[in-house]
């Protein structure tokens, strides 16, 4: 090797497993950055304003940020390769999906989403979520 590092593959050396296994990196950073971040913004938009919120508010908040670290978490996991993190990814992609149509929906907390346009993301959440569960089955299916 001559001092250089070989990059581990999650699913094998040969070109297909180089896709997969970079599918997988895109689904793990995805998953540690993208749900935290916009949790972190919105628990920053709404914590001023929290008490004038009521529970119902807080609780969802609570919601919110547990999706976030479960998301954290299973990101994490797929990065290090853990041995259920495929299960524990899939339910927070599932948790992910659930809570960007229940804020277009349904929110004690401010939005700024256009009129009409929830259709069209809770379609584009739905697609992106099957995106990458199809990535985690592949992956699993070529590790058996």
């Amino acid at each position: 090797m001559c001092g250089r590092r070989r990059r581990l593959n999650f699913v094998g050396d040969n070109s297909q497993g180089l896709l997969i296994g970079t599918g997988l990196v895109v689904v793990a950073a995805l998953l540690i950055l993208w749900e935290p971040l916009r949790f972190a913004r919105e628990a920053l938009i709404v914590l001023p304003t929290i008490g004038d919120r009521g529970a119902l508010a807080a609780f969802e908040l609570v919601a919110h940020g547990v999706v976030a670290a479960a998301c954290a978490a299973a990101g994490f996991a797929l990065w290090n390769s853990s041995p259920d993190a495929r299960k524990l990814a899939a339910l927070a992609i599932g948790a992910a999906v659930v809570r960007v149509i229940q804020s277009l929906y349904w929110s004690a907390l401010p939005n700024d989403t256009v009129p009409g346009d929830e259709p069209l993301i809770a379609v584009v959440a739905v697609v992106a979520g099957a995106g990458a569960l199809a990535v985690l089955s592949r992956a699993k299916a070529r590790q058996a």
